[in-house]
């Protein structure tokens, strides 16, 4: 969508600041129904950024991190084209089937290594649990015996110590 100043040559009223869908077509004049045409007599040119708010869709960039905005993806391109000087960046899209599988695909050989080194998930929540307990049984014990005591409050000019 553009915001243009709009002119008509057969009556030659020009609207100010209008809306202008991305197909082009200007809306007749409101006088006399004529064709309008773009007036640029107030000095400004037209700019073009992106294509919207909202329009940049982040990217993975694989080690380099996510691109969250066109600012990162150009600070990340300008790197890869540091390092690979002479060389072409192109982007795949990648569909939600494709990164659904490559997903599975990282989780499936994320067990198989889990699996050759003798790790059972089952296992591995216990003795989280067992080690939570543990944690919180020798925190208890340390407030009991007042192992870990809080400091006193200090008392400063013009303050009152709660006791």
């Amino acid at each position: 969508m553009a915001i243009l100043d709009l002119r008509c040559p057969s009556c030659a009223v020009t609207e100010a600041n209008v809306f202008i869908s991305m197909n082009g077509e200007k809306p007749p004049c409101a006088v006399c129904g004529g064709a309008r045409v773009a007036d640029w007599s107030s000095g400004q040119a037209p700019s073009v950024r992106g294509q919207g708010y909202g329009s940049f869709v982040p990217i993975d960039m694989g080690v380099l991190g996510k691109a969250e905005t066109k600012e990162d993806f150009d600070r990340m391109k300008g790197i890869i084209e540091q390092r690979f000087p002479g060389h072409r960046i192109e982007l795949e899209s990648e569909t939600k089937e494709k990164k659904t599988q490559r997903v599975e695909e990282l989780k499936h050989k994320n067990y198989l290594t889990k699996q050759a080194h003798g790790v059972d998930e089952k296992i591995v929540g216990e003795l989280r649990t067992e080690d939570k307990v543990k944690k919180a049984e020798v925190a208890a014990f340390r407030e009991k015996k007042n192992l870990d005591p809080k400091p006193p409050k200090m008392k400063t000019p013009g303050q009152s110590v709660d006791v």
